[in-house]
């Protein structure tokens, strides 16, 4: 009885991390170049990961990623937004970076 309990349990934090992650797909749609960071963040929610920032001399750039895809897949996918001065310049998916890739083995060069 204890293990169905725990299985339910389980399924049902899956499902719920696979509809939050699905939000984040379907609202990307609403998403504009220009925008400011704290529209983009109501938009898409605070669940956002901070990637980096930095200083240019053309102004502050901050990376911001937002998981994008179910956990009950096999691929983990990330959006990847971009702010310059607080304002959104660009975007994109992209692959988790954390997950094995299969590269083709490169043999070495023959002398």
């Amino acid at each position: 009885m204890k293990r169905m309990k725990w299985m339910y349990m389980l399924l049902t934090a899956c499902l719920l991390m696979s509809c939050a992650a699905y939000k984040t797909e379907s609202r990307m749609q609403d998403i504009q170049l220009g925008m400011s960071k704290k529209k983009v963040v109501s938009i898409l929610g605070r669940n956002y990961e901070p990637m980096g920032a930095r200083v240019t001399l053309d102004g502050t750039i901050e990376t911001i990623r937002y998981f994008s895809t179910s956990v009950l897949g096999d691929n983990a996918d990330y959006y990847l937004l971009n702010f310059k001065d607080d304002t959104l310049v660009e975007w994109f998916k992209d692959a988790d970076s954390n997950r094995p890739h299969n590269h083709p083995r490169q043999e070495p060069p023959r002398h």
